[in-house]
């Protein structure tokens, strides 16, 4: 994995070479963390998005179970949100 700048990000033939060497790049913005590039072949470009939205979606799930073992919700929190939601639905 290496790590490429958004400036960098304009040179192509760079960009293309560190990527075809590496298969995985972070990019930056002042040093920090912005965006993943991962290279792909053209016939899977499809089948690796997918993959990459699940695990997204996984990751999203297991923080959300995480914070909800934290902090667990009260049953009547629960049911409160719950009328909530019917009466605005009713208007």
């Amino acid at each position: 994995m290496g790590y490429i700048s958004v400036t960098d990000l304009k040179k192509t033939k760079t960009l293309s070479e560190q990527l075809e060497s590496d298969s995985e790049l972070i990019v930056t913005r002042d040093g920090k963390p912005m965006a993943i590039m991962i290279s792909v072949a053209g016939d899977t470009v499809e089948s690796s998005l997918r993959e990459i939205r699940r695990a997204l979606f996984s990751a999203a799930v297991g923080r959300i179970r995480e914070r909800t073992r934290e902090n667990p919700v009260d049953q009547s929190e629960i049911e409160t949100a719950l009328r909530r939601a019917r009466q605005d639905r009713k208007g």
